[in-house]
């Protein structure tokens, strides 16, 4: 009987160390883990809309209650239908909507849309992907390298490439000539 009694006391005190606080246990809750991760990936998103964007990254972390994807150590690229080159670009990681395809591209960012000869350069960048929009952030500071050597920096980027219209709120450094 005291064997029986030791057993249960000893069973109790090892589900009261290892069971969580509420406040842990609500922590553990909220935390949401990714529903696919892919290492060392190759994605390609084809809406049927236009040519295909090619993605190869370290890391994919798919979030499907969100409706998010985490990627890091990104590079991108897109051809046109004869399969000429047309968008190139890296980043250190993005967050991309899975809905709309927006995303926040960070740290040592670089878009280059070759066809039209311009390079754009940031630390974080946002992309608007209905409006094929690229927008910083208000204070982020964003070089423009265009026709292979002329260069603009400044503030309050709004590239629009489809057009491959681009201006600034602010310019720090260098002037456009048309």
């Amino acid at each position: 009987m005291s064997k029986k009694l030791l057993g249960m006391v000893l069973a109790s005190l090892f589900f009261v160390a290892c069971s969580l606080s509420p406040e842990q246990a609500a922590l553990v809750r909220s935390v949401e883990l990714p529903d696919l991760v892919l290492t060392n990936a190759t994605y390609v998103l084809d809406r049927g809309e236009d040519t295909p964007l090619t993605v190869v990254a370290g890391q994919i972390a798919l979030y499907d209650q969100s409706h998010t994807g985490v990627v890091s150590d990104l590079t991108f690229s897109q051809k046109d239908a004869q399969g000429t080159l047309v968008l190139q670009g890296s980043a250190d990681a993005a967050t991309v909507d899975l809905q709309s395809y927006d995303a926040q591209l960070q740290g040592a960012v670089s878009v280059e849309k070759i066809d039209q000869n311009f390079l754009i350069e940031a630390e974080h960048l946002r992309w608007l992907h209905d409006s094929e929009m690229l927008v910083s952030e208000e204070q982020t500071e964003v070089t423009v390298t265009y026709e292979g050597n002329k260069r603009v920096r400044g503030i309050g980027l709004r590239a629009d490439l489809a057009t491959s219209i681009v201006t600034f709120e602010q310019v720090l450094e260098g002037v456009v000539l048309l």
